[in-house]
């Protein structure tokens, strides 16, 4: 009994501790980054003795397919840039706006179509820079161009499960058969919904600053390819593989999972798929190594350290003890409503940050019975955690990657200018989700 509570005891008290130290780094920008406080954790569930070797392999190995379709998306992203797609699409992307005022609504809408298929932390990691270089093209202020950045990619990854880390976690954990067309299902309107409101948003907040490029935009705008060049192609597919190993494996990915959806035929799980068409990409490409060098380890560092440590608290009991006071009950008439799970979802991750807190969430759902027969409950959890990223710069870490990046740039990045324009498009953007999954949209 003794061993029991002691165990109990640790496993609690290295959660608080992580917490704790995973705060203080987002409050203040300063300490280890989030991805070495989980690898810590990792390490002291382990040498604590609150779980074994062995439990550190298992929780390990029920993460492989999530680090392994994030690494996927990291080698499809990095090759993308390599090949200069996504410079080429910025560009296009500036050149349906018409004046220079259009602008934050053009990019809100394109990168935030782009998020949906390209993990937002991967986007954000190539956007930053091109924004850089327009604005300094333009000779405006960056920050409303990176705002938009950040906003946007909140708010369009929320609609696939690869659009952002969260939503892969729960796809890949909740027992959803067919996560693809369950997302499109529940979240396909109000996204569009949410993109249209957030474009016309940020186009009324943001005209005055980007309209002071007007001379310049003229010569920005002329310069913007057309989307699919004219020729060439046989070149660049040889060239660049991943230009057509990308969308393959995306149209394989959506017709399977739609189509085991509509016809319920068997199914393929999507890390599956990813990661078959990521080896075909760097079969193929001459530059594989490069490909890889261009990989964001550090992400896949926090989920390997982000599993171990949820597996110590379960293995602690002290998820088990947050289930006892946890006002939440089984499936059913009595259990939780959407509209607990997606408040919680949203505040959650202003003190954790959206990825941690899905992480804990989901052996806590699934404890209490919550699996692939309640969707509705996962999507909550999916939308109000990724919407939550545009309440602070702490809600997301596609937000900390923009902040750290402009900083390095010089470009002061403020936390109370982030919610000034964050605060509202994520409060309606949220109240669009809630009520369209209120009404069975």
């Amino acid at each position: 009994m003794w061993e029991g509570l002691r165990t109990n005891v640790l496993a609690a008290a290295l959660l608080a501790g992580i917490v704790a130290a995973v705060i203080v780094r987002q409050v203040t920008g300063r300490g280890p980054g989030v991805w070495a406080i989980f690898l810590a954790g990792a390490f002291l569930m382990v040498a604590s003795g609150v779980l074994t070797t062995g439990g550190a392999e298992a929780a390990l190995a029920s993460s492989a397919p999530v680090i392994l379709f994030l690494f996927s998306l990291f080698l499809f992203a990095g090759a993308l840039d390599q090949a200069g797609a996504l410079d080429h699409l910025a560009r296009w992307i500036v050149g349906r706006a018409r004046r220079p005022e259009d602008l934050p609504a053009v990019l809100f809408v394109g990168f935030g179509l782009a998020s949906a298929f390209l993990v937002n932390d991967a986007l954000v990691l190539v956007g930053v820079p091109l924004l850089l270089r327009l604005s300094a093209r333009l000779r405006t202020d960056p920050k409303p161009l990176l705002l938009t950045l950040a906003f946007s990619v909140t708010v369009g990854s929320v609609l696939t499960p690869f659009g952002n880390p969260q939503n892969l976690l729960i796809s890949l954990a909740s027992g959803l058969r067919d996560p693809v067309s369950v997302f499109l299902r529940y979240l396909l309107l109000p996204t569009a919904v949410n993109l249209a409101f957030g474009a016309w948003y940020l186009r009324r907040a943001f005209a005055r600053e980007t309209r002071a490029g007007a001379s310049e935009f003229e010569i920005v705008r002329k310069d913007a390819p057309p989307f699919l060049p004219s020729s060439g192609w046989r070149r660049r597919l040889v060239r660049w593989p991943v230009l057509w190993a990308f969308p393959g494996t995306m149209i394989v990915l959506l017709t399977i999972d739609v189509t085991a959806a509509v016809v319920s035929g068997p199914t393929v799980p999507i890390w599956e798929i990813g990661g078959a068409g990521a080896m075909v990409l760097l079969l193929a490409s001459p530059g594989r190594i490069r490909i890889v060098q261009r990989v964001d380890w550090t992400v896949l560092l926090l989920f390997a350290g982000l599993f171990v440590v949820v597996g110590g608290a379960v293995t602690g009991g002290v998820v088990q003890a947050v289930e006892g006071v946890l006002p939440l009950g089984p499936p059913g008439p009595s259990g939780p409503t959407y509209g607990a799970v997606l408040l919680g979802a949203v505040l959650g991750p202003q003190v954790l940050s959206n990825v941690p807190w899905v992480a804990l969430q989901i052996p806590l759902l699934t404890g209490l019975g919550y699996g692939g027969s309640t969707p509705v409950l996962w999507i909550a959890l999916a939308a109000g955690s990724t919407l939550a990223g545009n309440v602070t710069l702490l809600g997301a870490a596609s937000n900390l990657i923009v902040a750290e990046m402009s900083e390095k740039a010089g470009i002061p990045f403020r936390l109370g200018t982030f919610v000034r324009y964050g605060l509202p498009l994520a409060a309606l953007s949220i109240t669009v989700v809630a009520l369209s999954l209120y009404v069975g949209l």
